[in-house]
């Protein structure tokens, strides 16, 4: 009888497992890709650049709004090294939100990299849009 018992909770749970990872949040169904610019330094908004070099050494997420566009920033604070790049997964509209992803991507081994201290961050520009923007 354990025996039994313990077969169906073993196969119970498997099912809840398979359905979690196929279970999408309401609102989350991607309506398009959004075309965007990685922005250098030069080309990002006085205001903005402002509001990055107060938190560039720490890890921060942030949108910023102006007449001609929507800026989505993503930083992963202080490194004790350069050679880090910055690699963007995703960027989409859905019912509910804009969702961003960006990666962080660390130097090769063997890499010769410099021994200063880094900020990276990642800039980009797309159309404006008045939905949250939610960070992957």
């Amino acid at each position: 009888m354990r025996r039994k018992i313990y077969f169906l909770v073993v196969f119970l749970l498997g099912i809840l497992v398979i359905g979690g990872c196929t279970l999408k949040k309401a609102g989350t169904e991607k309506i398009r890709d959004l075309e965007y610019t990685v922005l250098e330094e030069t080309e990002i908004p006085e205001t903005l650049l402002e509001e990055i070099e107060q938190k560039k050494s720490e890890d921060f997420k942030m949108s910023y709004c102006e007449d001609d566009g929507l800026y989505i920033v993503r930083g992963f604070g202080m490194q004790e090294t350069g050679g880090y790049s910055i690699q963007m997964r995703e960027l989409y509209l859905a019912d509910n939100a804009v969702y961003f992803d960006a990666d962080l991507i660390g130097p090769e081994n063997g890499q010769d990299v410099e021994k200063t201290v880094s900020y990276p961050y990642i800039v980009i520009k797309t159309e404006r849009l008045e939905e949250n923007v939610v960070f992957e």
